[in-house]
């Protein structure tokens, strides 16, 4: 009996110990990734950067969609393409993807930005969640 609760014992802190390590590597892995956090926060002040909140605003439509109803959008309808998706609008413009945003046949014109930072916004964009969303998170983290 006290040799079966040695190895039960030794295979618990064994386990435990495994965990751990594991988590530790996550962890770190995280933060190595210089991608992980900043490209969303590039992708927002790249839509300042290059004039985007003219059009669109990340809730409520107004010459263009908002940002978080593309999200919707794409996410719903490509998947974990979404970005790829929204990087090729960007990049060749569009028009009549969004019948019923505030102005009729409005067009989304071609930009020129470079991949990375198309990427940076369409993923940054890509994050975006409802605002019914952002309201039961915060009512789940005051509880």
């Amino acid at each position: 009996m006290k040799k079966s609760n040695k190895i039960i014992s030794t295979i618990t802190i064994v386990f435990i110990v495994i965990s751990f390590a594991s988590f530790a590597q996550t962890e770190q892995n995280i933060k190595n990734d210089k991608n992980n956090v900043a490209t969303v926060s590039n992708g927002e002040q790249l839509i300042e950067k290059y004039g985007c909140l003219a059009c669109h605003k990340i809730y409520g439509p107004k010459v263009g969609p908002a940002y978080h109803g593309i999200s919707i959008k794409y996410r719903k309808e490509v998947g974990e393409k979404a970005a790829d998706s929204i990087a090729f609008y960007i990049k060749n413009g569009s028009k009549g993807k969004y019948p019923c945003h505030m102005v009729e046949n409005a067009v989304m014109p071609p930009f020129d930005i470079p991949k990375d930072e198309r990427m940076a916004i369409a993923n940054w964009i890509v994050s975006l969640r409802p605002m019914k969303d952002m309201y039961k998170k915060n009512e789940e983290e005051d509880k």
